[in-house]
Order: C-alpha cells, then structure tokens, then sequence
C-alpha cells in the first residue's frame, strides 16, 4: 500500500510538469501584441485543434504500441519545443507550424495519459479511483497553474517571451518524472497492436451507442469551451482588463477550477455521470445568455465555464474507460479526443469569422445558446449517458447494433 501510494504522488508530480499558467494567460494576447486579428487567432487555435485530430490516432496507436511513457515523453519534448518555437517564430505560416507541433505534443499526451492512469491504478492501485485521483491530480495541475499565472503576467511585462520560455522548462522537466515509474500494459515489451487491429477497434466502439452518444455530446460543450477560451482573452481585453490583471484573473480561474476538480469524487458519488452532465445544457443556457444582459457576467460565466470543464472530462473518461478493453484503451480514447478537437477546431474557425464581425463579448451569448439547444435536443433523442452492458434493445433509437 506504501508503494502504491508513492506511485500516485510521483503521478501528481508529473502532472504538475504539465502546468501551463506561465503562458496562458497572455497567449492569445501575444499574437494580439504581434499584429493579427481575432479571425487569424481563431485560424492559428483551429490548426492547433486539427492538428490535434490528425495526431490522435498515430500518438494512441504509438501508445498502445511502443509504450505509455515513450508517447508521453515525446508529447512533454514536443510541448516544450513548440513553447521556444512560438517566440521564434516570425511568419503567420511559422506560427501555424509551431501550433501544430505544439498540437502533436498534446495529443501524445491526451488518450494516452487517461489509459496509462487507468492501467496504473489497475496494476498496483484500484481502477475504480480513477476519477477521484484524476480529480486530485487536476487540482494540483491547477493551483501549481495558478501561482505561474500570476507569475507569467509579471514575466510577459518584463520580456514578452519569458513566460513561454520558462513554461518550456518546466514541461521538460516532466520527463525525467515520468521515468520514475513503473511500466504498465502498453509499456510492456511483449505488447502487439497492429494498425489494422487498431481501425477495427474503432469501428466497434463508434457503433456502440452508450460511447457513440456519449463522445457527441461531450464534443458540443467541448467546441464551446474551446471557443470560449480562444476568445476570452480579447474580450476582457474590451472589458479593459491589463496584462498583469489577466494573470492575477487566470490564476482565480485557475484556484476555482482546482477547488471544483476537487469535487469530481462527491460528484460521481451522488449525482452520477448522468446527472452531473444532464445539467450542462440548463446551466450553460442560462450562464451565457447572462452575457447579453451585461458584460459584466462575462467574468462569472468564464469561472464556470473552466470549474465545469475540469470535472466532466474526469467523468467523462471514467464513463469511457469502464467501457473499454485494455487492449488498445489509449487508441480508443484518442480516436474520442479526435472527435472533441474536431468540434473545438470547427467552433474556432467559425468563432473567428463572427467575433471580427460582432466583436469578442457580443457573439458569446449566441454560441452558447445555440450548443445548449442543440445538446437539449441530442440528450432527449439519444440519452448519451447510459449504464455499462445496456443493450441496445433498451436504446434502438440509436441505430445500432451491438450491445454495450
């Protein structure tokens, strides 16, 4: 027991190396400061989203083939790289470059890091934890983001490129972490997942209705955050919030977000997947419609819109990995993180098209309603969420044919 618990704190230390409040809080602001406007921003935000989507399945399949901690050392090399690249970079198309690289780096990190935990809580823990340890280790991402955001806006007023820079360092140091711990199912040796036996793995999970829906609907409000986060800089810019006040502001968005990811085991305990992500579509109709009363429940709808994010998506990957193999776990959860970047990507360009034009405040009441309507009308017409080993008898107005 001493060594697994051991095990979970050097965890919680590697995702500490995976902070990112030393840039983030002046990320959009940067390219702001180096000329381009809101619709190149959301076209540099869309390729990093693509990029995402083309990566997925490779960095899951090289997950599940050469191993967890390979793929996610060669995601914390790539991060760090695309960090130094970024203020290097003196072309729009470099700046396309370097995202997309920063996008690969992601996505070596996205399905394979969910299966890696699940399969380490499996082997020396308790798999059904899961949530309750990703929950914490969200926490800890978040404060350690927090104290660096308040840090990355005094850094960007001394030298814009610092909080990049010093951001890098710190992903690098992630990898000597990760080392630290022991290897598990597709870091064996022995482990064999073909590129063939990959796709058809895919194709069976697509047509199983509780992960199918499931992934749909999650990719509404994920298109919408994402949006959301691409925007939220120019427009409380607008607001006339400084660079320095935005590091003080992300890092309340990010000790909120900490104290809500806190929460994901009281959650799943007492409302369950169904009833925590049932709620999404009242809450979020309601928290962006506010905007178009006032810009002044700009400030509150983004602290809810960040503490809401960090406890669905450990649900939302607890609920998929209960419905999932070992066999080709990471491949599966990145081909459902394809589908979340895709929805982000198309919500960025089209976000883009739309803030030049209605301004970065006034277009967000008219995004969030509209995501909300439509994943109203889903809920009822598929009820995404359902419990492990329905049949699809009990669901035949999903078209499918296997049963969960």
């Amino acid at each position: 027991m001493r060594r697994s618990r051991s095990l979970i704190w050097r965890y919680y230390a590697y995702r500490i190396t995976g902070a990112t409040g030393f840039y983030l809080p002046v990320s959009i602001v940067y390219l702001q400061h180096q000329g381009f406007d809101l619709a190149f921003i959301g076209v540099t935000q869309a390729a990093f989203l693509f990029g995402m989507v083309v990566a997925e399945i490779p960095s899951g399949y090289l997950g599940d083939r050469i191993g967890r901690r390979a793929s996610l050392a060669v995601g914390n090399t790539l991060r760090a790289s695309a960090m130094v690249g970024l203020v290097v970079a003196s072309s729009p198309i470099a700046y396309l470059v370097v995202k997309v690289v920063w996008a690969f780096g992601w996505a070596f990190r996205s399905g394979t890091q969910n299966a890696w935990l699940y399969e380490l809580l499996k082997r020396h823990f308790d798999e059904s934890e899961y949530a309750r340890i990703e929950g914490r280790g969200s926490t800890g991402l978040l404060v350690t983001s927090a104290v660096t955001a308040i840090a990355g806006g005094v850094l960007y007023g001394v030298d814009p490129s610092l909080p990049f820079v010093v951001n890098a360092g710190l992903a690098a140091a992630g990898i000597p972490i990760l080392y630290t711990l022991p290897a598990v199912g597709g870091d064996a040796e022995e482990s064999v997942f073909t590129v063939r036996e990959a796709i058809r793995m895919l194709r069976v999970q697509a047509k199983r209705p509780a992960v199918r829906w499931m992934v749909a609907y999650a990719a509404l409000f994920n298109g919408l955050f994402g949006m959301t986060r691409t925007f939220e800089q120019p427009a409380l810019d607008t607001l006339g919030v400084s660079v320095a006040g935005l590091g003080v502001l992300y890092a309340g968005f990010k000790i909120v977000s900490a104290g809500a990811a806190s929460t994901v085991g009281v959650l799943e305990e007492r409302l369950g997947v169904r009833g925590t992500f049932a709620l999404l579509v009242p809450v979020f109709a309601v928290a962006y419609a506010s905007v178009a009363l006032t810009p002044l429940f700009l400030v509150p709808m983004l602290f809810l819109y960040r503490s809401t994010r960090v406890v669905i998506a450990p649900l939302r990957n607890q609920y998929l990995n209960d419905r999932l193999g070992d066999v080709g776990r990471a491949t599966a959860l990145s081909g459902a993180s394809m589908v979340l970047s895709t929805s982000s990507g198309l919500a960025n360009v089209v976000g883009g098209e739309v803030a030049n034009v209605r301004g970065p405040i006034q277009f967000l009441p008219w995004a969030g309603l509209s995501v909300a309507g439509v994943a109203g009308l889903l809920w009822l017409a598929t009820s995404p969420v359902r419990p492990i080993g329905e049949s699809t008898a009990q669901g035949t107005h999903s078209g499918a044919s296997n049963s969960d």
